[in-house]
């Protein structure tokens, strides 16, 4: 009998042993759920304030998202195609080299289109002088490229504006870059 009354005893003392163990984890769960909640719902007020703001401030946002929107231009880009292709020789050692070059002139004003295709002459002329004007081997990497693209812009853009009174040469794109 004293063997059952002291298997009682150890039977309860384990189950009062497991009872608060229980309720820590019960607790520390509780803090860590109300402590993820408060960071939680301070992160969504974080968010609508940056975001929303007050009302007055949402209102001056809208308005300047228009003033943007009609600042846009209207009218769509247009490409002059700088037809036939350009090809220029160099000589490089005891090599002759070729560039064969396709380019076009983006811009969004018509009075551009026109005065490229007035004075295209002139246009290929200063073109195939300025690539003429270039070192092969930098030409073949990808600085000396975009190098011969701004050169081409500035002066295509200075040439139109000369010619025509008119700015709005957007880009120099070149469509095919083949070099031998």
């Amino acid at each position: 009998m004293a063997a059952e009354q002291d298997l009682k005893l150890d039977n309860g003392g384990g189950a009062a042993e497991e009872a608060p163990k229980s309720k820590k984890k019960l607790i520390i769960i509780i803090i860590i759920a109300v402590l993820v909640l408060v960071l939680a719902g301070a992160g969504i007020g974080a968010a609508l304030f940056f975001m929303g703001g007050d009302e007055e401030a949402g209102a001056e946002g809208d308005e300047a998202a228009v003033e943007e929107v009609v600042e846009e231009p209207a009218i769509p880009a247009q490409y002059v195609v700088l037809k036939p292709e350009f090809v220029v020789s160099f000589q490089v050692g005891p090599r002759q080299r070729f560039l064969q070059l396709n380019i076009e002139v983006m811009t969004r004003k018509q009075a551009v289109v026109d005065a490229l295709n007035l004075h295209e002459p002139m246009v290929r002329n200063d073109i195939i002088r300025i690539i003429g004007e270039q070192n092969f081997d930098y030409l073949r990497t990808a600085e000396g490229r975009v190098a011969l693209q701004e050169q081409l812009l500035k002066h295509i853009a200075q040439l139109v504006q000369r010619e025509a009174g008119t700015d709005g040469v957007e880009a120099v794109l070149f469509t095919d870059f083949v070099m031998q």
